[in-house]
């Protein structure tokens, strides 16, 4: 659904309620602002590290990043891949892994990509690669490489030297541009001086307009009910989603709901059970249980948001933090 489809369901809501949607959509249009930071990023052809805490779905994100950036203007070439396949192979896997990915990015074919298997002969690889893209691409060309926690850190590393070489031979003249996004922050992920961007989740009008598209019109008080109950969180709401089109009907109560999610309610069931192993973490979940924010403790905390089971709050003042979604409550 395209954003003007997506503003006038949000309007039909108006007929259930004194309630303004559209208003929530303007205010709190969370994945839509990251959305539009990173394509505006990527058009000046500066490169992006994005952290993508878990059940976030960069997939469909950086997806929809490539379509629009495709039918802009200027257009831009883009190739989206993810490195979760690399997940404990070898680093010269990774390695020639990637310079296949480069290979594709100038559209040139090639009667044989080059095998390596030293860093040495990688880097020399890699920055013929790119600047044959540089040269022979019709516009500029972006990678958007998702799964980053998954590589080697030196292969990590390697990337990001690789780029930062090229940024310095074209200068303003670059036509190329990367995007890693990963789960575990790591300077690694850094480009260059790549912008740190977080993946937020949806805020409260974008999850009621995903149920809108998969599950078709719900009346007010059932669509904020579930909307609310995801926290926005990716992941949950097309679990959701996909649970009521086959049950044909959205239920109330808290443990339904949860139990409508199937796999995602096991895998949010295992992060929440692995942290209430801790005796910090473990009080810590059960005062946020609620749904007010506290005051962040970064001790505690920082771990609890790697596990993506909290978020930073927007409440002003000193940082905040709450518990990511209400269904994560309901694992407790």
């Amino acid at each position: 659904m395209d954003r003007v489809a997506r503003r006038m369901e949000l309007f039909k809501l108006r007929r259930d309620s004194a309630f303004d949607p559209e208003h929530v959509h303007v205010e709190g249009a969370l994945r839509g602002r990251t959305a539009r930071k990173v394509r505006n990023q990527l058009r000046r052809l500066e490169p992006v590290a994005l952290l993508t805490p878990r059940w976030t779905s960069p997939q469909a994100f950086l997806e929809d990043i490539a379509l629009d950036l495709a039918v802009g203007e200027p257009s831009m070439g883009c190739r989206t891949i993810s490195f979760r396949p690399l997940m404990g192979r070898s680093t010269p896997e990774a390695w020639n892994f990637i310079l296949r990915v480069l290979a594709e990015l100038s559209g040139k074919e090639f009667n044989a990509v080059p095998m390596v298997m030293n860093r040495r002969a990688f880097h020399i690889a890699a920055a013929d690669l790119l600047d044959t893209a540089h040269e022979h691409s019709p516009h500029p060309v972006a990678l958007l490489a998702h799964g980053a926690h998954n590589l080697p850190i030196e292969v990590l590393t390697d990337i990001a030297d690789v780029w930062s070489s090229y940024a310095q031979r074209a200068r303003a003249d670059r036509r190329c541009v990367v995007l890693l996004a990963g789960a575990v922050a790591t300077p690694a992920l850094d480009v260059g001086n790549a912008a740190r961007v977080d993946l937020a989740d949806f805020g409260e009008a974008e999850a009621a307009a995903s149920f809108l598209r998969h599950i078709g019109g719900l009346p007010f008080p059932i669509l904020q009910r579930v909307s609310r109950f995801s926290g926005g969180v990716p992941a949950i709401v097309e679990a959701l989603s996909s649970g009521a089109s086959n049950l044909g009907h959205v239920p109330m109560q808290a443990g339904d709901l949860f139990r409508l999610m199937g796999p995602v309610a096991e895998d949010v069931r295992g992060a929440v059970s692995m942290a209430m192993t801790s005796a910090s973490h473990a009080e810590r979940l059960l005062n946020l249980a609620n749904g007010e924010a506290l005051a962040e403790d970064p001790e505690v905390d920082d771990q609890l948001m790697m596990a993506g089971l909290i978020r930073r709050s927007r409440v002003t003042g000193v940082p905040h933090v709450e518990l990511r979604a209400p269904a994560l409550a309901a694992a407790l």
